[in-house]
């Protein structure tokens, strides 16, 4: 099996399947390609098959591909302008994973191709679980105002986009009993955003807490700094608080599956000193 970025990582391994090619989001600049990947951040310490570096996620290299002889290549619908060639090389299926229950129709897919049905019903399972549990740890929050932001720092440190709950991030915070801040109708111009919203726009929505994930390549830490460096955004009810996360996009945006949701709800879970 070839696994073309983490959601598709995330699925394979949660089935027991472990690949023999990998391909990685390109803003994470790997050079490894064409060896076995060993970084591969959040799953690698679950990954024991030192999977082959095959290149950028939606652009795989096909020729390095082919030598793998992969019996499935398992992607994300990004790819589809690539999906002709790759189906030459071997069957292929492309999932939507970035939508808020997007995962939990994928997997059973996936799993009748692998013959693995059993384990796809016992991850469902033990996600509802994981998700029920959080949900009772974080009482105190339940029902409180959530403003779930991308920000890319930089440039554009200024500017917010606003997730709403289709969006994977935000419908799991939703799911944990959040109540989602959402400026007016969505854009129909962001494929994954709700809104894009100024610093200054962010002020009329006063949210009780705000997520920020750091998108792009920003970090949590620089994200946290330029917050903490604006005035407008100081004046916030959730800063002055102290009830401002900040979060990696690779962990709350990119991965997106049952382990990603595990992750992920474990570490809200401990930001938020929910334990």
């Amino acid at each position: 099996m070839v696994a073309l970025g983490p959601h598709a990582l995330d699925l394979l391994l949660s089935l027991g399947v472990q690949p023999v090619g990998y391909g990685e989001a390109a803003q994470l600049g790997v050079k490894e390609f064409g060896s076995p990947i060993r970084q591969i951040k959040y799953l690698g310490s679950r990954v024991t098959s030192a999977p082959l570096y095959v290149g950028d996620r939606f652009k795989p290299n096909l020729e390095l591909l082919a030598s793998l002889k992969p019996d499935l290549i398992v992607g994300e619908d990004f790819a589809s302008a690539a999906y002709p060639a790759l189906n030459r090389v071997a069957p292929t299926l492309l999932f939507t994973g970035t939508h808020s229950g997007d995962w939990q129709k994928s997997l059973p897919v996936l799993a009748r191709a692998l013959g693995r049905e059993d384990r796809a019903a016992a991850v469902l399972a033990r996600s509802r679980a994981v998700t029920d549990e959080a949900r009772a740890a974080l009482t105190p929050w339940q029902g409180q105002r959530a403003l779930v932001v991308w920000n890319s720092g930089g440039a554009n440190r200024d500017l917010y986009t606003v997730l709403g709950p289709k969006d994977w991030t935000g419908g799991l915070l939703q799911d944990l009993g959040f109540r989602l801040v959402l400026p007016g109708s969505p854009d129909p111009t962001l494929a994954e955003g709700y809104r894009a919203l100024s610093v200054e726009a962010l002020g009329a929505l006063d949210p009780d807490v705000v997520f920020v994930v750091a998108s792009g390549t920003n970090t949590p830490a620089r994200a946290a700094s330029d917050w903490k460096a604006s005035a407008l955004a100081q004046r916030l009810r959730a800063s002055r608080a102290g009830r401002v996360y900040f979060m990696p996009i690779q962990l709350v945006g990119r991965i997106r599956g049952p382990i990603a949701t595990e992750l992920t709800t474990r570490e809200i879970r401990r930001q938020l000193g929910a334990r």
